[in-house]
């Protein structure tokens, strides 16, 4: 039998990989939106301006309309994400209390998060360093400082207006992604996983004080592939202690938690019923189930060398065959996506019994 929290927290962090494209994708649009008006301002702004009449002083005054629309639309970026954040929590939230419901025995009681709460101290919380509203209006102030860095270049370089403004947009014969503005794309990429991962975390840290009276230590999850980062490895089935996070039997920290360790960090955490130190059953892994109490270690270990060079670099895995090196994500499916009520749909035939598809 396939030990339930894991099973289930697997499930759903598959699923969040699937949300985290859909929320990607609206954000993409919102700055879609405003990229036709942005290379209209550029032309304009550009029109009259040439290789031997180019001045790097004057790029401010001219590029006023264009940094007036790349404002708005990472002000317009920020509130769509932090509108997903806020359904999110609520999700979340059920999602962890539905989980428990279904593990604990019925003579105790759970306690739900109260979402506005969770919320308020996701966005309040340092994100890789910054706030979110911060990571936010840093993209867009990025953003216009590469294309003022592109035109200064470009005109230093002799290339025509036209050349300039199809180098940041890109090209129609390749989608715009060999422009300049795709980089900005990639940027929010980033910062929609790790908003979300930081926000599920903050999420389950709640649901869990919440629930002292019935939940034990913390358990961190991470990823059985190739793509799990060294410190994910590392961390992969310890225990900590609730609310304060210490160490439970080694000295790995617990730093930021799971979801919230690196950038687009994949792993995902399990509170354990009060005086459960194991799990039991199976877990997913690259290359079919393994035992549920498999670290990321013992897996490296059981995988071919080649695997192995793949994971941990060719050198890196010579080393760890030899004895001289200790190995201390979900892979994001780029075509597929899932909204909150598709998640919750799942959640809800999960509940029942069924095994769904990754």
């Amino acid at each position: 039998m396939i030990d339930p929290l894991l099973n289930h927290a697997v499930r759903h962090q598959v699923d969040m990989a699937g949300y985290g494209n859909f929320v990607l994708a609206k954000m993409i649009r919102i700055l879609n939106l405003t990229d036709a008006d942005l290379i209209g301002a550029l032309n304009a702004a550009l029109v009259d301006v040439d290789a031997d009449s180019f001045k790097v002083q004057r790029l401010d005054s001219l590029l006023k309309s264009a940094r007036e629309l790349n404002a708005q639309a990472y002000a317009a970026l920020y509130e769509g994400m932090t509108d997903e954040l806020r359904a999110y929590v609520e999700y979340e939230g059920q999602f962890q209390y539905d989980l428990y419901k279904h593990v604990v025995p019925v003579d105790f009681s759970i306690g739900a998060i109260v979402p506005e709460q969770v919320y308020a101290a996701a966005v309040a919380q340092p994100m890789q360093g910054r706030l979110l509203k911060e990571w936010a209006t840093g993209l867009g102030t990025n953003r216009l400082q590469r294309i003022k860095d592109t035109i200064a270049v470009g005109y230093t370089q002799g290339k025509t207006t036209a050349d300039i403004v199809r180098e940041i947009r890109g090209t129609k014969a390749l989608n715009y992604a060999d422009g300049l503005l795709d980089t900005s794309r990639r940027e929010i990429d980033a910062v929609v996983q790790t908003a979300l991962s930081h926000t599920a975390q903050i999420t389950r840290n709640q649901f869990y004080k919440d629930n002292l009276d019935i939940l034990g230590d913390e358990m961190w999850v991470s990823t059985l592939d190739g793509k799990t980062t060294p410190d994910c490895r590392a961390r992969d089935h310890l225990l900590y202690t609730p609310v304060d996070h210490k160490p439970v039997g080694h000295s790995v920290p617990y730093r930021a938690g799971p979801g919230r360790l690196h950038w687009r960090c994949r792993s995902t955490s399990i509170a354990l019923l009060k005086g459960q130190k194991t799990l039991y059953g199976q877990r997913s892994a690259a290359g079919g189930p393994v035992d549920a109490n498999l670290t990321y270690n013992d897996w490296l270990k059981a995988q071919t060398e080649e695997a192995q060079d793949e994971i941990l670099g060719r050198a890196k895995g010579m080393a760890y065959r030899e004895g001289g090196y200790k190995a201390e994500v979900f892979t994001n499916d780029r075509g597929r996506t899932l909204t909150l009520k598709q998640m919750a749909e799942r959640d809800r035939k999960a509940w029942k019994g069924g095994i769904l598809p990754g």
